[in-house]
């Protein structure tokens, strides 16, 4: 505090020193005679007053100085000569704004050499609280660092643990820079040891199969580019060792903010066996269908001999044998007893052959062959609508004159047993047959106003041997079946059977020509009759 003051003290009294000093130097000057260097006594004043005030009041100290030097030329008294006299006060002049030059330079260099180091300084303090704000924050990186690692080493530990279990191959792809990087299952599976080196996404597309190759690209390309949804395929690839297998490959991609795909993270699993299995099913469901087919086709030409059996031989004989009995009951002698007798095995053998040819007769319908699946449809609607007493209505639209026999039986039979299910289970009293045609096929529809039941579609204890064989009779023909029924509301059956192109080209033609021909008609090939 004191020497502060003293320090103030000494700066205010400071320019009064330095008057008095020049004052003094003036007055020596006035009394020495010319030829002595008094006024280079000004210039130790005007440095101290540059050091002690500044360049400002040094430049004041200056121009006083030299006014000064000028008029001690003439107010001291004679010396030496006057011309020299003149030389020794320029060089006095010179040497004086000399120092004071010199001075100030050197006054600014040290200030800017105090201000740089002052700077310095301030720098220096800012980048240790820096350099200690960065240890902080390196001690919570730190920090943060040991947890993360921990939490990834377990979370690592979890991912072993899953690929173990799954046995899935894992690959993480950076398409920034075209690098792959693979586990160890993934390069196992894949016919690769620990030690290879891991193969680029190149290599990787040519060990694809040629046949797979194409679709694979496109999709995994639609994918990266934001066009699909995600990426998931099932694909062939050639191990290292040659040997082929199947995998299926699912990955997820990861975008930066303007969506654009910089990594792919993904799994492949072996599905070889799962293939194997695929096809070993498909060849044996092949091979059911065919066995299936044969076993339809056997039974239809079983149907067909036995009819033909009953028809030619049986059908006939009882004939024959009726005729007969006939024959016998007008040539027996008047007995009431033996008469009657005989009139009740005549009408019991026409009841019988009568029988037969209606059982041949549903055992293969001959005019299924002969007129079509129309006829045979209304026709066996007639004979089910006289045996069970019950009100069928009949609908038909759109029917090609020409059906396949295939195609016609199935539906025929589909028909047969929808019918014979509605008298055996149903306890119905409407119910509705509609044979329709499209543009595609044809399908047949029953449909009642019974009971109904539950029915759980693919539950083989809600489906009896005749829903089985109408279903089974419709896929091999690339048809469509649908059961819709509820206990209460009675059941609808829907059978429907793709038409080949040849019989699709007449149907089109032939509703053509009803629509320019007939077109007051339309409704009437729509029209229902009640049987």
């Amino acid at each position: 505090m004191e020497r502060s003051l003293r320090t103030t003290g000494l700066h205010l009294l400071a320019p009064l020193f330095l008057y008095l000093a020049v004052s003094a130097v003036f007055v020596l000057d006035w009394f020495i005679p010319l030829g002595f260097s008094v006024s280079m006594l000004y210039i130790p004043i005007c440095l101290a007053g540059l050091w002690l005030k500044g360049r400002r009041f040094a430049s004041i100290m200056e121009v006083v100085c030299s006014g000064l030097m000028v008029a001690g030329l003439f107010v001291s008294p004679p010396g030496g000569p006057f011309s020299w006299s003149i030389v020794n006060r320029t060089i006095g002049l010179v040497a004086l704004w000399s120092a004071l030059w010199g001075g100030k330079l050197f006054a600014q260099r040290t200030a800017e050499l105090e201000r740089t180091k002052a700077s310095l300084q301030q720098e220096i303090a800012h980048r240790q609280q820096a350099e200690q704000a960065l240890l902080a924050i390196n001690e919570q990186l730190e920090s943060r660092i040991a947890q993360r690692t921990e939490q990834l080493k377990t979370a690592l530990d979890r991912w072993e643990l899953v690929t173990q279990a799954t046995h899935d191959g894992v690959y993480d792809w950076d398409l920034t820079t075209d690098r792959v990087i693979y586990t160890p299952h993934w390069k196992a599976m894949h016919g690769f040891s620990d030690d290879d080196e891991n193969e680029s996404a190149q290599q990787w597309l040519q060990r694809i199969h040629p046949d797979d190759r194409p679709r694979v690209l496109d999709h995994l390309e639609g994918y990266l580019a934001g066009k699909r949804l995600e990426f998931g395929e099932e694909y062939r690839i050639q191990r290292r060792d040659g040997h082929w297998i199947w995998v299926l490959d699912r990955g997820i991609a990861l975008r930066d903010e303007t969506g654009r795909a910089v990594r792919l993270v993904g799994s492949e699993k072996d599905i070889t066996e799962q293939k194997r299995a695929e096809e070993t099913l498909r060849r044996q469901t092949f091979q059911l269908e065919e066995l299936t087919a044969k076993l339809l086709t056997a039974q239809e030409r079983e149907r067909q001999r036995i009819a033909c059996e009953l028809h030619d031989d049986f059908s006939q004989r009882l004939a024959a044998l009726a005729v007969d009995l006939g024959s016998l009951l007008r040539a027996c002698p008047p007995d009431p007893p033996l008469q009657a007798r005989l009139r009740t095995i005549h009408e019991a053998a026409g009841q019988l052959a009568d029988d037969v040819h209606t059982f041949a007769y549903r055992l293969h319908p001959s005019l299924l062959e002969h007129l079509g699946l129309e006829a045979a449809i209304r026709d066996h609607i007639d004979e089910f609508s006289r045996r069970t007493g019950l009100a069928v209505q009949y609908v038909r639209r759109s029917i090609p004159q020409t059906i396949p026999l295939d195609i016609a039986t199935c539906l025929y039979r589909v028909a047969q047993e929808g019918l014979q299910n509605v008298q055996k289970h149903a306890e119905a009293s409407d119910v509705l047959v509609r044979l329709l045609g499209t543009a595609g096929g044809i399908g047949v529809c029953i449909q009642d106003n019974g009971k109904g039941f539950v029915y759980k579609p693919g539950d083989a204890h809600s489906s009896g041997l005749g829903l089985i064989s109408m279903k089974e009779r419709v896929r091999l023909l690339k048809g469509s079946f649908r059961l819709r029924t509820q206990p209460g509301k009675g059941t609808e059956i829907h059978a429907w059977i793709p038409l080949p192109d040849s019989v699709h080209k007449a149907v089109r033609e032939e509703e053509t020509a009803d629509d320019d021909v007939k077109p007051s008609l339309k409704k009437t090939t729509t029209g229902r009759v009640t049987r």
